[in-house]
């Protein structure tokens, strides 16, 4: 299957705009033109990028956590 599809990168993650299907290989052309998102989608991404941010400081804070407590 070969399709175009339209993505923007958040956090130098690749966000698509519709899902893949898992384990798509994917070739990533980059875009000289910038693509204005709907504002409701937008705000999607922004949420999601926050909540990505925000866990990965939590997992990252208890890793911290556990190798101290394992060090004594």
């Amino acid at each position: 299957m070969s399709a175009t599809m339209w993505g923007v990168v958040k956090g130098g993650i690749i966000i698509p705009q519709s899902p893949l299907p898992e384990g798509a290989r994917v070739q990533i052309v980059v875009s000289p033109e910038t693509v204005e998102l709907p504002p409701d989608l937008q705000a999607e991404f922004d949420s999601w990028s926050l909540g990505s941010a925000e866990a990965l400081a939590a997992f990252e804070q208890q890793l911290d956590a556990d190798a101290n407590h394992a060090q004594g």
